[in-house]
């Protein structure tokens, strides 16, 4: 059980954001919950040790909002936990820093969680600037071996109909209609003190990718629901952070996240073969690495640099992996 600090009748809501070098959008995303329409807002922003202008805009432009400065990057689960041990409100706004919030989004979230005592998270309708759903953010039901195996082969791609991923095509779902999930997205969840309180708080021990599947396959775990609403719109730019990262760092840390969910939730069986899927996908893939490493085109090879390397090093790391779940 985590020890949140006491909430306050005058913070409704603590909104928690994570900042790496977004202030192209953060800016942004903080006038949008200023207008969001819930007068008792708690905004707290961590900042992982950015290197642009996003402290001293913060600092310059949003005095309302609770800076804390952190010295070095320590990932979007510490950082929002920072943010959550600090807050004061009844429910806690998990928001990603490159999203903009329509009028009566956050409102329109605060309702429902009061009208439904059961619903430990709830998240709106994330949307491209065009105003198109954004389906890949939504997979509704939690990851296992079957849907993994089905994205890590690309057969997502090759077949959006196929029954084994999670694919746009092959799931039951219409975003126009409130909708009980397993798996939000983590750009944008209104979390219940109470099961935050029960639950937990984000593992840290994810470094970047599968934190916010954790989080929610506990919910689940622990009887709380977790629920779509598509009248809270947002538009999500999306990416933002992982866009800065090179191949090789997002093939680490979304690779080594994953096998830590799948270790924790599925079965020894099912952790081995996803273990025997991601090591054939890596030994497919490192030819793609290689020659991306020697491409004529500069560009080419900086974003390739060092991915063949990371390659080995995960395959490594799953030949070894003890089978003992975590």
């Amino acid at each position: 059980m985590s020890v949140l600090t006491s909430a306050d009748a005058k913070a409704d809501v603590t909104v928690c954001i994570a900042n790496w070098n977004g202030a192209r959008w953060l800016g942004d995303c903080l006038r949008s919950l200023r207008a969001a329409g819930v007068p008792s807002t708690q905004v707290i922003v961590v900042d992982n040790a950015s290197d642009d202008d996003s402290v001293a805009m913060l600092r310059d432009g949003f005095p309302e909002v609770e800076l804390i400065v952190n010295q070095e990057n320590t990932g979007y689960a510490r950082a929002n936990n920072q943010a959550i041990l600090r807050g004061r409100g009844r429910y806690f706004f998990i928001l990603n820093n490159d999203t903009v919030l329509a009028e009566g989004a956050l409102p329109a979230l605060v309702r429902f969680m009061d009208d439904h005592p059961g619903a430990g998270m709830a998240t709106g309708q994330l949307v491209d600037p065009d105003g198109s759903t954004q389906f890949s953010y939504y997979p509704v039901a939690l990851p296992s071996l079957a849907s993994l195996a089905a994205d890590l082969l690309w057969l997502n791609r090759l077949s959006p109909r196929n029954r084994l991923g999670r694919g746009k095509l092959a799931r039951q779902w219409d975003p126009t209609k409130p909708y009980k999930m397993e798996q939000l997205p983590g750009a944008c969840m209104l979390a219940r003190r109470e099961a935050l309180e029960k639950v937990g708080l984000f593992d840290e021990g994810y470094r970047f990718w599968y934190e916010d599947v954790d989080l929610c396959a506990r919910f689940l775990r622990a009887g709380w629901e977790l629920w779509y609403l598509p009248e809270a719109r947002i538009v999500h730019h999306g990416g933002a952070s992982t866009k800065l990262l090179d191949f090789s760092s997002r093939s680490l840390l979304r690779f080594r996240s994953m096998l830590r969910y799948a270790k924790r939730y599925f079965s020894r069986g099912q952790f081995l073969l996803l273990r025997v899927v991601v090591a054939v996908v890596l030994l497919m893939r490192l030819p793609i690495a290689v020659g991306g490493s020697l491409w004529p085109s500069g560009r080419v090879r900086c974003l390739w640099k060092e991915t063949s390397k990371a390659y080995l090093q995960l395959l490594g790391e799953v030949v070894h992996a003890s089978g003992e779940r975590g």
